[in-house]
Protein backbone atom coordinates (compact mmCIF):
# COMPACT_ATOMS: atom_id res chain seq x y z
CA UNK A 1 0.00 0.00 0.00
CA UNK A 2 1.73 3.18 -0.97
CA UNK A 3 1.27 5.94 1.61
CA UNK A 4 0.99 9.89 0.88
CA UNK A 5 4.70 9.97 1.12
CA UNK A 6 5.54 7.28 -0.86
CA UNK A 7 6.35 4.17 1.43
CA UNK A 8 4.54 1.17 0.91
CA UNK A 9 3.07 -1.19 3.98
CA UNK A 10 6.16 -3.55 3.59
CA UNK A 11 8.70 -0.87 4.05
CA UNK A 12 7.65 0.12 7.35
CA UNK A 13 6.75 -2.02 10.34
CA UNK A 14 3.54 -3.15 10.81
CA UNK A 15 1.68 -2.28 13.87
CA UNK A 16 -0.70 -4.90 15.76
CA UNK A 17 -4.39 -4.75 14.88
CA UNK A 18 -6.96 -5.89 16.80
CA UNK A 19 -10.68 -6.10 16.90
CA UNK A 20 -13.96 -6.46 18.44
CA UNK A 21 -17.28 -8.10 16.86
CA UNK A 22 -20.18 -5.64 17.75
CA UNK A 23 -23.68 -5.53 16.13
CA UNK A 24 -23.54 -6.55 12.76
CA UNK A 25 -20.36 -5.42 12.16
CA UNK A 26 -16.82 -5.42 13.40
CA UNK A 27 -14.72 -3.24 15.25
CA UNK A 28 -10.82 -2.60 14.30
CA UNK A 29 -8.44 -0.91 16.79
CA UNK A 30 -4.67 -0.50 15.83
CA UNK A 31 -2.15 1.95 18.05
CA UNK A 32 -3.56 5.74 17.29
CA UNK A 33 -6.94 5.15 15.95
CA UNK A 34 -10.40 3.06 16.02
CA UNK A 35 -12.43 1.49 12.75
CA UNK A 36 -15.97 0.33 12.88
CA UNK A 37 -18.09 -1.02 9.84
CA UNK A 38 -21.49 -2.27 10.56
CA UNK A 39 -24.18 -3.35 7.65
CA UNK A 40 -27.34 -1.48 7.83
CA UNK A 41 -31.02 -2.68 7.45
CA UNK A 42 -30.69 -1.83 3.75
CA UNK A 43 -27.52 -3.97 3.24
CA UNK A 44 -25.29 -1.22 2.71
CA UNK A 45 -21.81 -0.92 4.34
CA UNK A 46 -21.49 1.97 6.94
CA UNK A 47 -18.28 3.05 8.63
CA UNK A 48 -16.37 5.70 10.62
CA UNK A 49 -12.90 6.28 12.11
CA UNK A 50 -11.98 7.86 15.00
CA UNK A 51 -8.26 8.89 16.70
CA UNK A 52 -7.97 7.48 19.89
CA UNK A 53 -4.98 8.57 22.58
CA UNK A 54 -4.27 5.45 25.09
CA UNK A 55 -4.29 5.80 28.40
CA UNK A 56 -1.42 3.47 29.11
CA UNK A 57 1.35 5.93 26.49
CA UNK A 58 0.49 9.13 28.48
CA UNK A 59 3.01 9.11 30.82
CA UNK A 60 6.06 7.04 32.28
CA UNK A 61 3.81 5.74 35.26
CA UNK A 62 1.08 4.24 32.85
CA UNK A 63 3.63 3.03 30.76
CA UNK A 64 4.93 0.62 33.90
CA UNK A 65 4.22 -3.00 32.99
CA UNK A 66 0.86 -4.17 35.19
CA UNK A 67 -0.05 -0.09 35.61
CA UNK A 68 -0.60 -0.10 31.27
CA UNK A 69 -2.00 -3.84 31.62
CA UNK A 70 -5.13 -2.47 34.06
CA UNK A 71 -5.83 1.16 32.23
CA UNK A 72 -5.85 -0.93 28.94
CA UNK A 73 -8.40 -3.17 29.92
CA UNK A 74 -11.00 -0.07 31.48
CA UNK A 75 -10.12 1.82 28.13
CA UNK A 76 -11.07 -1.48 25.69
CA UNK A 77 -14.10 -1.96 28.17
CA UNK A 78 -15.21 1.80 27.52
CA UNK A 79 -14.37 2.07 24.02
CA UNK A 80 -16.13 -1.04 23.05
CA UNK A 81 -18.91 -0.40 25.16
CA UNK A 82 -19.31 2.92 23.21
CA UNK A 83 -18.81 1.07 19.42
CA UNK A 84 -21.37 -1.48 20.66
CA UNK A 85 -24.19 0.98 20.93
CA UNK A 86 -22.91 2.94 18.29
CA UNK A 87 -23.38 -0.70 15.82
CA UNK A 88 -27.17 -0.70 17.32
CA UNK A 89 -27.84 3.08 16.02
CA UNK A 90 -26.56 1.76 12.41
CA UNK A 91 -28.19 -2.20 12.54
CA UNK A 92 -31.33 -0.64 14.33
CA UNK A 93 -31.91 3.03 13.59
CA UNK A 94 -35.73 2.58 14.35
CA UNK A 95 -34.98 1.43 18.01
CA UNK A 96 -35.25 4.54 20.37
CA UNK A 97 -32.07 4.96 21.96
CA UNK A 98 -31.56 4.40 25.57
CA UNK A 99 -30.86 7.38 28.11
CA UNK A 100 -27.67 8.19 29.83
CA UNK A 101 -29.23 7.20 32.88
CA UNK A 102 -30.63 3.75 31.25
CA UNK A 103 -27.18 3.23 29.68
CA UNK A 104 -25.62 4.19 33.56
CA UNK A 105 -27.81 1.81 35.01
CA UNK A 106 -27.17 -1.46 32.44
CA UNK A 107 -23.59 -1.09 32.41
CA UNK A 108 -23.55 -1.15 36.43
CA UNK A 109 -25.85 -4.29 36.91
CA UNK A 110 -23.68 -5.83 34.05
CA UNK A 111 -20.35 -4.98 36.45
CA UNK A 112 -22.16 -6.13 39.34
CA UNK A 113 -23.56 -9.23 37.80
CA UNK A 114 -20.12 -10.16 37.04
CA UNK A 115 -18.35 -9.59 40.11
CA UNK A 116 -21.37 -11.75 41.80
CA UNK A 117 -21.18 -14.63 39.18
CA UNK A 118 -16.99 -14.66 39.08
CA UNK A 119 -15.92 -13.18 42.40
CA UNK A 120 -18.72 -13.94 45.16
CA UNK A 121 -20.12 -17.14 43.80
CA UNK A 122 -16.85 -18.99 43.23
CA UNK A 123 -15.39 -17.61 46.82
CA UNK A 124 -18.93 -19.00 48.69
CA UNK A 125 -19.25 -22.47 46.82
CA UNK A 126 -15.29 -22.41 47.54
CA UNK A 127 -15.84 -21.66 51.20
CA UNK A 128 -18.65 -24.90 51.23
CA UNK A 129 -16.93 -27.52 49.26
CA UNK A 130 -13.95 -26.58 51.81
CA UNK A 131 -16.26 -27.15 54.68
CA UNK A 132 -17.94 -30.48 53.77
CA UNK A 133 -14.10 -31.86 52.70
CA UNK A 134 -11.21 -32.31 54.29
CA UNK A 135 -9.36 -29.77 52.22
CA UNK A 136 -7.15 -27.13 53.60
CA UNK A 137 -5.03 -24.10 53.17
CA UNK A 138 -5.12 -21.17 50.58
CA UNK A 139 -3.76 -23.61 47.94
CA UNK A 140 -6.83 -25.14 47.40
CA UNK A 141 -8.86 -22.71 48.03
CA UNK A 142 -7.80 -20.79 45.10
CA UNK A 143 -7.70 -23.91 42.88
CA UNK A 144 -11.47 -24.47 43.95
CA UNK A 145 -12.09 -20.80 43.21
CA UNK A 146 -10.45 -20.91 39.77
CA UNK A 147 -12.32 -24.22 38.59
CA UNK A 148 -15.84 -22.89 39.18
CA UNK A 149 -14.57 -19.72 37.69
CA UNK A 150 -13.51 -21.43 34.70
CA UNK A 151 -16.61 -23.72 34.89
CA UNK A 152 -19.34 -20.72 34.75
CA UNK A 153 -17.03 -19.10 31.95
CA UNK A 154 -17.49 -22.01 29.75
CA UNK A 155 -21.35 -22.64 30.47
CA UNK A 156 -22.06 -18.81 30.17
CA UNK A 157 -20.81 -18.74 26.76
CA UNK A 158 -22.49 -22.07 25.80
CA UNK A 159 -25.60 -20.59 26.93
CA UNK A 160 -25.98 -17.22 25.65
CA UNK A 161 -24.61 -18.67 22.25
CA UNK A 162 -27.54 -20.62 21.51
CA UNK A 163 -29.58 -16.77 21.29
CA UNK A 164 -29.95 -15.65 17.32
CA UNK A 165 -28.00 -12.44 17.63
CA UNK A 166 -25.42 -13.43 20.23
CA UNK A 167 -24.54 -15.69 17.13
CA UNK A 168 -24.30 -13.23 14.76
CA UNK A 169 -22.18 -11.53 16.85
CA UNK A 170 -19.90 -14.55 17.33
CA UNK A 171 -19.89 -15.19 13.76
CA UNK A 172 -18.65 -11.40 13.52
CA UNK A 173 -16.22 -12.62 15.78
CA UNK A 174 -14.70 -15.36 13.38
CA UNK A 175 -14.56 -12.78 10.58
CA UNK A 176 -12.71 -10.42 12.78
CA UNK A 177 -9.84 -12.84 13.32
CA UNK A 178 -9.66 -14.37 9.85
CA UNK A 179 -9.34 -10.71 8.26
CA UNK A 180 -6.75 -10.39 10.92
CA UNK A 181 -4.93 -13.38 9.81
CA UNK A 182 -5.49 -13.05 6.21
CA UNK A 183 -3.85 -9.13 6.98
CA UNK A 184 -0.98 -10.86 8.71
CA UNK A 185 -0.11 -13.76 6.60
CA UNK A 186 0.78 -13.04 3.41
CA UNK A 187 2.83 -10.90 1.70
CA UNK A 188 1.10 -11.52 -1.26
CA UNK A 189 -2.12 -10.18 0.18
CA UNK A 190 -0.10 -6.76 0.90
CA UNK A 191 1.47 -7.05 -3.15
CA UNK A 192 -2.45 -7.66 -4.33
CA UNK A 193 -3.67 -4.83 -2.64
CA UNK A 194 -1.12 -2.24 -2.95
CA UNK A 195 -1.98 -2.29 -6.63
CA UNK A 196 -5.46 -1.62 -5.80
CA UNK A 197 -4.82 1.41 -4.21
CA UNK A 198 -6.08 4.67 -5.68
CA UNK A 199 -8.05 7.70 -5.20
CA UNK A 200 -11.85 6.32 -6.05
CA UNK A 201 -14.00 4.07 -3.86
CA UNK A 202 -13.72 1.63 -6.83
CA UNK A 203 -10.12 1.03 -5.62
CA UNK A 204 -11.22 0.57 -2.40
CA UNK A 205 -13.88 -2.02 -2.23
CA UNK A 206 -11.25 -3.95 -4.98
CA UNK A 207 -8.49 -4.05 -1.85
CA UNK A 208 -11.75 -5.10 0.52
CA UNK A 209 -12.92 -8.22 -2.01
CA UNK A 210 -8.99 -9.05 -2.16
CA UNK A 211 -8.54 -9.05 1.42
CA UNK A 212 -11.69 -10.88 2.37
CA UNK A 213 -11.26 -13.23 -0.11
CA UNK A 214 -8.06 -14.28 1.51
CA UNK A 215 -9.69 -14.74 4.70
CA UNK A 216 -11.85 -17.02 3.70
CA UNK A 217 -8.98 -19.61 4.07
CA UNK A 218 -7.81 -18.76 7.17
CA UNK A 219 -8.37 -19.91 11.02
CA UNK A 220 -10.94 -18.17 12.73
CA UNK A 221 -9.04 -18.87 16.02
CA UNK A 222 -6.01 -15.68 16.96
CA UNK A 223 -3.86 -15.93 20.18
CA UNK A 224 -4.57 -12.35 20.88
CA UNK A 225 -7.96 -12.74 21.19
CA UNK A 226 -9.52 -11.73 24.09
CA UNK A 227 -11.21 -15.07 24.78
CA UNK A 228 -7.76 -15.89 25.55
CA UNK A 229 -7.48 -13.03 27.84
CA UNK A 230 -10.17 -14.39 29.92
CA UNK A 231 -8.58 -17.57 30.37
CA UNK A 232 -5.18 -16.17 31.52
CA UNK A 233 -7.21 -14.05 34.16
CA UNK A 234 -8.33 -17.43 35.45
CA UNK A 235 -5.08 -18.88 35.61
CA UNK A 236 -3.59 -15.54 36.81
CA UNK A 237 -6.17 -15.60 40.02
CA UNK A 238 -5.06 -18.98 41.20
CA UNK A 239 -1.83 -17.58 41.03
CA UNK A 240 -2.55 -14.42 42.91
CA UNK A 241 -4.84 -15.84 45.65
CA UNK A 242 -2.49 -18.27 46.28
CA UNK A 243 -0.95 -15.54 48.27
CA UNK A 244 -3.87 -13.21 49.23
CA UNK A 245 -6.54 -15.68 51.15
CA UNK A 246 -7.97 -14.30 53.95
CA UNK A 247 -10.02 -16.62 56.97
CA UNK A 248 -12.83 -14.41 56.85
CA UNK A 249 -15.10 -15.03 53.81
CA UNK A 250 -16.07 -11.39 53.56
CA UNK A 251 -12.54 -9.81 54.04
CA UNK A 252 -11.66 -12.66 51.50
CA UNK A 253 -14.16 -11.10 48.71
CA UNK A 254 -13.02 -7.55 49.24
CA UNK A 255 -9.38 -8.78 48.78
CA UNK A 256 -10.28 -10.63 45.35
CA UNK A 257 -12.59 -7.50 44.09
CA UNK A 258 -9.83 -4.98 45.49
CA UNK A 259 -6.91 -6.61 43.56
CA UNK A 260 -8.60 -7.25 40.18
CA UNK A 261 -7.05 -4.28 38.47
CA UNK A 262 -3.85 -6.30 39.55
CA UNK A 263 -4.62 -9.16 38.20
CA UNK A 264 -5.67 -7.46 35.02
CA UNK A 265 -3.10 -5.92 34.62
CA UNK A 266 -0.52 -9.23 35.24
CA UNK A 267 -2.92 -11.03 32.70
CA UNK A 268 -2.56 -8.25 29.52
CA UNK A 269 1.35 -9.07 30.56
CA UNK A 270 1.39 -12.25 29.81
CA UNK A 271 -0.98 -12.25 26.82
CA UNK A 272 1.43 -10.00 25.25
CA UNK A 273 4.66 -11.91 25.88
CA UNK A 274 2.98 -14.72 24.60
CA UNK A 275 1.75 -13.02 21.65
CA UNK A 276 5.38 -11.88 20.50
CA UNK A 277 7.01 -15.60 21.66
CA UNK A 278 7.10 -19.10 20.25
CA UNK A 279 8.32 -22.29 22.00
CA UNK A 280 6.28 -24.97 23.40
CA UNK A 281 6.38 -23.18 26.72
CA UNK A 282 4.22 -20.56 25.33
CA UNK A 283 2.34 -22.85 22.94
CA UNK A 284 0.64 -24.51 26.15
CA UNK A 285 -0.53 -21.40 27.67
CA UNK A 286 -1.55 -19.94 24.42
CA UNK A 287 -3.60 -23.59 23.78
CA UNK A 288 -6.18 -23.52 26.09
CA UNK A 289 -7.46 -19.65 25.67
CA UNK A 290 -7.22 -20.52 21.67
CA UNK A 291 -9.43 -23.86 22.15
CA UNK A 292 -11.72 -21.96 24.08
CA UNK A 293 -12.41 -19.51 20.82
CA UNK A 294 -14.00 -22.37 19.45
CA UNK A 295 -16.89 -21.80 21.84
CA UNK A 296 -16.80 -17.74 20.84
CA UNK A 297 -16.71 -17.69 17.46
CA UNK A 298 -18.48 -19.29 14.41
CA UNK A 299 -17.26 -19.41 10.87
CA UNK A 300 -18.87 -16.19 9.21
CA UNK A 301 -20.26 -15.40 5.44
CA UNK A 302 -18.77 -14.07 2.77
CA UNK A 303 -20.86 -10.62 3.70
CA UNK A 304 -19.76 -10.43 7.06
CA UNK A 305 -15.99 -11.04 5.69
CA UNK A 306 -16.53 -8.03 3.29
CA UNK A 307 -18.12 -6.06 6.61
CA UNK A 308 -14.39 -6.94 8.73
CA UNK A 309 -11.79 -6.64 5.68
CA UNK A 310 -13.48 -3.21 5.08
CA UNK A 311 -13.21 -2.04 8.80
CA UNK A 312 -9.41 -3.04 8.57
CA UNK A 313 -8.48 -1.19 5.64
CA UNK A 314 -10.18 1.70 6.58
CA UNK A 315 -8.23 1.68 9.94
CA UNK A 316 -4.90 0.80 7.99
CA UNK A 317 -5.72 3.54 6.02
CA UNK A 318 -5.43 5.69 8.91
CA UNK A 319 -2.84 4.23 10.61
CA UNK A 320 -0.69 3.98 7.75
CA UNK A 321 -1.93 7.17 5.82
CA UNK A 322 -2.66 5.07 3.16
CA UNK A 323 -4.47 7.24 0.39
CA UNK A 324 -7.84 5.36 0.89
CA UNK A 325 -10.89 7.34 1.24
CA UNK A 326 -13.49 6.88 3.83
CA UNK A 327 -17.09 5.77 2.25
CA UNK A 328 -19.86 4.83 4.21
Amino acid sequence: MKGRAGNSVSDRKRPSYGGQAVIEGVMMRGPNYVALSVRDPNGDINSLTKEVKSLSQRNSFTRLPIVRGALSLWESLSLGIGMLLKSAEIASPEEEKPSDSALTASVLFAACLAVGLFIVLPSFAAAWIMKLSSLSGASWVSFIESAIRLGILVIYILAISQMEDIRRILEYHGAEHKVIWAFEHAQEVTNEIEGCVGDGDDDFHKAVGILAGKAQSESRLHPRCGTSFLFIVVLVTWLVFLFVSPDSLPLRILSRIALLPVVAGLAYEILRLSAKHEGWVWDVLKAPGVYMQKLTTKEPSADQLEVAATSLLLLVAEELRVTFPTVG
